[in-house]
């Protein structure tokens, strides 16, 4: 099972139990942000398992501007077209802490199932204000962490290498 996989990668027995209680221990969060962080769960079809890791980041505090641009990357890479077009826009706009409720608000799955939003209308704001690119290289996100800014990376394709500052636990 799948969800097997994802546990023994981040090295935590029952994952998805412990989700629903928050009854982690600070290295369990580190590993969960590590993980997150990573690209190992980019094949992987547990995505609403994947999906509550990130929501789990932000409850506990862990969202920042590492992970954000990690789920904008996952969104992409998982065809999630609308909601990704929403986070670029809160992420190019420097608004990381809107991107992490966007993440709360909203279910990547449906019955364990990929679920698409029909449009790009968040909180009564339409963030199509630009199409989605036909390849990732067009619309790659990178983050300058001496200005903490986000800045569009037209000149490379995603890259799914971990990110540079790791866990600031």
């Amino acid at each position: 099972m799948e969800e097997n996989r994802i546990e023994k990668l981040i090295n935590i027995p029952n994952l998805q139990s412990l989700l629903v209680t928050s009854n982690f221990t600070n290295s369990d969060n580190i590993k969960i942000y590590n993980f997150l962080i990573g690209n190992e769960y980019y094949k992987s079809y547990e995505y609403t398992l994947i999906d509550n890791l990130f929501k789990y980041m932000v409850k506990i505090n862990l969202w920042d501007a590492y992970i954000a641009l990690r789920y904008f990357d996952y969104l992409y890479f998982g065809g999630w077209e609308y909601e990704c077009l929403i986070i670029r826009s809160l992420l190019l706009n420097n608004k990381i802490e809107l991107a992490g409720k966007f993440c709360l608000e909203n279910n990547l799955t449906l019955n364990g199932l990929s679920y698409f939003k029909d449009d790009a209308i968040w909180h009564g704001i339409d963030y199509s204000n630009e199409p989605v690119p036909e390849f990732p290289f067009e619309w790659n996100l990178g983050y300058d962490s001496v200005n903490k800014r986000y800045y569009e990376k037209k000149d490379r394709m995603i890259d799914l290498a971990p990110i540079d500052g790791g866990c600031i636990i």
